[in-house]
């Protein structure tokens, strides 16, 4: 794969992206730019490959061709140290590390980075303490529920806080409480954020451009006030309901 230099201003750009599984093209000709700041969200129905397309962004898979670029450097041109403390990823099969702590799965993620001792554990804690699990931080890890392991997870990418968040269904097992104040958090520090959601209330509360993906493509892109229309979720998300104001009224399914 040839990586010619890309002269793109935003944070993260994606130009004709293609991701095969198993000889089956499941990302195909994806392009799309986010720059400094702004919070950008993948929408579309199960299967039309968001997740697939975040996976190259941590190189979990690797592009069949296109390329990705961050800052103006292909992405490729960062070694996996550089990598990893530039872009951050919440996924939704993180797994769990057997015999760990929330305390440990955070300091994890911080000793990669180098830093002092003091300073791992003032992150540490304040991540903790963020996600509410401060009173659970020495509990094993595998005695928490779904929505507090998310936390947790949430915990460590927070307490790294790279300069781009790549967030795979972030609300997953979150009560809504914690939903909006993790995502309250993220938009907050003003870093650069590309998230795949189910949840259209949230695309519309938090991002400031959406792509919609069906099969694999980027089929329609915008502000999530003009993208999703009653015309759109009818066709790609087989409902029949529409936005007023930033609340999702909902007839029923088509």
């Amino acid at each position: 794969m040839l990586h010619e230099p890309i002269r793109e201003e935003a944070a993260l750009c994606i130009r004709n992206l293609s991701v095969s599984v198993e000889g089956r093209g499941v990302v195909q000709d994806a392009s799309l730019s986010v720059p400094r700041g702004e919070i950008h969200g993948l929408l579309g129905p199960n299967g039309a490959g968001k997740t697939t397309l975040l996976r190259t962004l941590y190189r979990a898979s690797r592009p069949a061709s296109g390329q990705i670029a961050a800052f103006g450097r292909d992405m490729y041109s960062y070694s996996h140290a550089e990598w990893a403390h530039l872009l951050g990823a919440l996924v939704q099969s993180a797994g769990l590390l057997a015999g760990l702590t929330p305390r440990d799965i955070v300091e994890i993620g911080l000793e990669a980075q180098g830093l002092e001792r003091g300073e791992i554990r003032d992150r540490r804690d304040e991540a903790l303490g963020m996600v509410g699990l401060t009173d659970k931080a020495d509990q094993s890890a595998d005695r928490l529920s779904g929505g507090e392991l998310q936390r947790c997870y949430f915990a460590q990418l927070l307490a790294c806080d790279p300069r781009v968040y790549v967030l795979d269904e972030p609300t997953n097992h979150l009560d809504l409480h914690y939903q909006l104040v993790l995502l309250d958090e993220v938009r907050r520090r003003g870093r650069t954020v590309l998230m795949c959601l189910h949840d259209l209330t949230l695309a519309m509360r938090y991002c400031h451009k959406v792509y919609l993906m069906q099969s694999g493509r980027i089929v329609a892109s915008g502000p999530p006030a003009e993208l999703l229309s009653r015309d759109m979720l009818m066709t790609h998300y087989r409902v029949d309901a529409e936005f007023r104001g930033k609340a999702l009224e909902v007839t029923g399914p088509i």
